[in-house]
């Protein structure tokens, strides 16, 4: 029998407390500490009964989709409310910065990355996390800059848009691009993304289930540490096109839990109806009761966290 050196079992304790997990290919280190700690997502007790999802009726799936995002699935300790016009905050959205989420906790010299989809010409929040250290990319194919157009904050503006294609030229116009070949344009193949945030408006409501679509089928949900979007949700919801819209968008949603993303905010942006209606007290719940049958439109800023980020992004 021999006695292991302090420092060779310091380094055996290490290995051990860590898990090789192989992920297509890619090898990922995830303690068990941190596995355990993936918060539980219990289904809203509202949610029960509704029939399967994907199969139920159209009041059945909104109803499932409105219990899901009123129900948080963590609680970050250290946030920040970022950005946002001053009179009403539309624009704004979540920062979490603790350091399993925000790498510049950990390291401040670290640069971090994001991108921005849909901006208008409300920059303040690509420009608030610019100003903690992050390269920011803002892409919006409406917005008056010149593509290329740098802000004193260090924020790059392109003038082009997210998609499920890659068109130079569309209807409107536009420049089109998706996710993974942006990536690969921009030179930025081999880093996380530290925050994606998507914010667009659409006839059917906005882009953010397609880039949640393509997230799925690419495996880069991996290399994403946080995520902000804006869902646009259109009545009524008994159009079979709307209704076909609801039920992706909660069945994303659903996946990218199952991939280890939580929500953990949610603000109903109801500031256009608050000025259109002339009633500063207006409410989103005012909104759903005729969303099924009548039309109307559902708009949730959400947030989340993911606790199972495996890799750097890799695109071919």
């Amino acid at each position: 029998m021999f006695k292991l050196s302090e420092s060779t079992e310091i380094i055996l304790e290490k290995i051990h407390l860590n898990i090789l997990k192989f992920v297509d290919g890619t090898r990922t280190l995830w303690s068990e500490e941190q596995l355990q700690h993936i918060p539980v997502i219990e289904e809203p007790e509202e949610s029960k009964g509704l029939g399967t999802p994907g199969e139920a009726t159209p009041q059945q799936e909104f109803d499932r989709l409105w219990n899901y995002v009123y129900k948080m699935q963590y609680k970050c300790t250290n946030s920040e409310y970022l950005g946002g016009r001053a009179i009403d905050r539309d624009g704004a959205y979540d920062l979490c910065k603790e350091p399993r989420f925000w790498e510049r906790a950990n390291d401040p010299n670290y640069k971090c990355l994001m991108y921005s989809f849909g901006v208008g010409n409300d920059f303040t929040f690509d420009d608030e996390v610019a100003n903690r250290g992050c390269e920011v990319h803002s892409f919006d194919p409406t917005t008056d800059l010149p593509d290329g157009h740098v802000r004193d904050s260090g924020v790059v503006f392109h003038k082009l848009g997210i998609s499920s294609e890659n068109i130079d030229k569309d209807a409107h116009g536009w420049k089109m691009r998706n996710f993974k070949t942006l990536i690969k344009e921009l030179g930025h193949n081999g880093r996380y993304m530290d925050y994606l945030k998507i914010d667009t408006d659409a006839p059917q409501g906005g882009f953010e289930d397609t880039l949640m679509q393509e997230l799925l089928d690419t495996g880069l949900y991996k290399c994403v540490r946080q995520y902000a979007q804006e869902i646009h949700l259109l009545g009524p919801i008994s159009n079979p096109d709307k209704l076909k819209r609801c039920r992706n968008i909660y069945r994303q949603l659903t996946t990218l839990n199952e991939h280890g993303w939580r929500l953990y905010n949610n603000t109903d942006n109801v500031r256009a109806t608050r000025i259109i209606q002339k009633n500063p007290n207006f409410q989103q719940i005012q909104n759903k009761a005729g969303m099924v049958s009548k039309g109307g439109a559902i708009l949730w800023e959400t947030a989340f966290v993911n606790f199972k980020v495996e890799s750097p992004c890799k695109v071919e």
